[in-house]
């Protein structure tokens, strides 16, 4: 759906003028958004996709519920992360949630902040969990000590997350003193390829030096709600869709040169002519720990994403804008757990609003105490639910949720 506006803002010149647009609020009718909602197919399940696939790529990786992707020709879903409702996220340079600020909040002995939702008990069962995590990453101080233990290196260096070291004895069952995987970091470059990162020749690794331990991944059997684990409610867990693991695959901008498969990027077949194996849905539910404390992540201790590995980011709102998903000109702003973030863009850019998350919402003119559907209105939009705007002057437009008043922003065009 795309929509152009002239001009959405109205200015009243006088008091008579007010109580005018007072009264005119009064006599707004919404659409029937509940009937609209009713129409909707929901997932069964947390871990199921909607029966809708957007038009457009949508979503931002390690930060929205969905995440959809050009593959080739299609749009897929790559993945899907946290309960199908209203998540507890803990993402922003303002919030402390990261593993050495929880535990700082937990020793000054004062109230418990009400974005991490939970009681002074519930986060001290937490960071006894995460003191756990911590001792069995630190065990291993290089790749030579987790050789010598049996773990396996599999995978590439991914950006702000480093590469993960496998324990195949670990088992699939929750356990903060025995991690599935160890993630190792190296500086330099925002990704090294699998095969240039070295590998396991007995009890000694094979390859350059400087790995450093930063943090743990769980894996869980997959599962049809979402895993209960970690005390509280700030771990949400996530599965791969449609993903190559591994491989390496020519680079078409220069053909002597190998660069590692995207591993949500890649088709079925760019996937198997580089040598990886493309799989449709990783079997189990995943999670990221970032509990050693030279590289405590501003964006929580649960983030996908730690701003606090090589490349070095300044803020997790940094690396949300690095990981939302853009595909041709338009503006991304994708709906992320119940919030349309901050939306900025030129006099005739279009802007492409996207519900990344589990439940339905709108885009619409105005505010709960002031609608104005009439300027402009999304109607109800499902998961991957896409529409467009643009604004032919400049201004401040204030939108919101019809579905959830709270849910307010303002969309600024210059």
């Amino acid at each position: 759906m795309r929509q152009v506006i002239k001009s959405a803002m109205v200015v009243a010149l006088s008091l008579g003028a007010c109580s005018e647009a007072i009264d005119d609020q009064q006599e707004v009718a919404l659409p029937d958004y509940a009937a609209q909602v009713a129409e909707l197919p929901s997932p069964p399940n947390d871990r199921s996709l909607p029966e809708v696939t957007p038009d457009e790529p949508l979503g931002a990786y390690g930060y929205s519920r969905y995440v959809y992707q050009r593959q080739g020709d299609a749009i897929v879903a790559t993945l899907i992360e946290g309960p199908l409702g209203r998540q507890v996220r803990c993402q922003q340079l303002a919030q402390e949630c990261s593993y050495v600020e929880l535990q700082a909040i937990y020793d000054a002995g004062g109230e418990i902040p009400e974005y991490l939702e939970m009681d002074r008990e519930t986060l001290g069962e937490l960071l006894g969990q995460l003191a756990r995590v911590e001792a069995a990453v630190l065990q291993y101080e290089t790749l030579d000590d987790a050789c010598a233990a049996g773990l396996n290196i599999s995978s590439a260096q991914t950006a702000n997350m480093g590469i993960h070291v496998t324990d195949p004895g670990a088992g699939m069952e929750f356990d903060p003193d025995r991690p599935q995987m160890i993630l190792f970091a190296k500086e330099g470059g925002e990704r090294i390829p699998r095969p240039d990162i070295g590998y396991c020749d007995g009890d000694k690794f094979m390859g350059e030096e400087g790995f450093r331990p930063v943090g743990a991944v769980f894996n869980l059997m997959l599962t049809e709600e979402h895993p209960v684990a970690f005390a509280g409610e700030l771990d949400n867990w996530h599965v791969h869709h449609n993903t190559c693991a591994g491989g390496t695959v020519e680079n078409a901008a220069d053909v002597s040169a190998e660069v590692e498969v995207t591993a949500t990027s890649a088709t079925p077949e760019e996937c198997a002519a580089g040598g990886g194996v493309f799989v449709p849905v990783m079997p189990s539910w995943m999670m990221h720990a970032y509990v050693v404390p030279e590289f405590d992540p501003q964006g929580g201790v649960f983030s996908m994403f730690n701003p606090n590995v090589w490349p070095l980011a300044s803020s997790p709102e940094d690396l949300l804008e690095i990981r939302t998903i853009r595909d041709g000109e338009t503006i991304p702003a994708p709906i992320i757990n119940f919030s349309f973030g901050s939306i900025e863009a030129e006099v005739g850019e279009t802007i492409r609003f996207g519900n990344a998350d589990g439940v339905p919402h709108t885009v619409t003119a105005g505010s709960s105490i002031d609608p104005r559907p009439g300027e402009f209105d999304s109607g109800v939009l499902g998961t991957g639910g896409i529409y467009d705007i643009s604004f032919d002057e400049p201004g401040n437009y204030q939108i919101f949720c019809a579905l959830h008043p709270e849910m307010q922003a303002t969309v600024v065009i210059n």
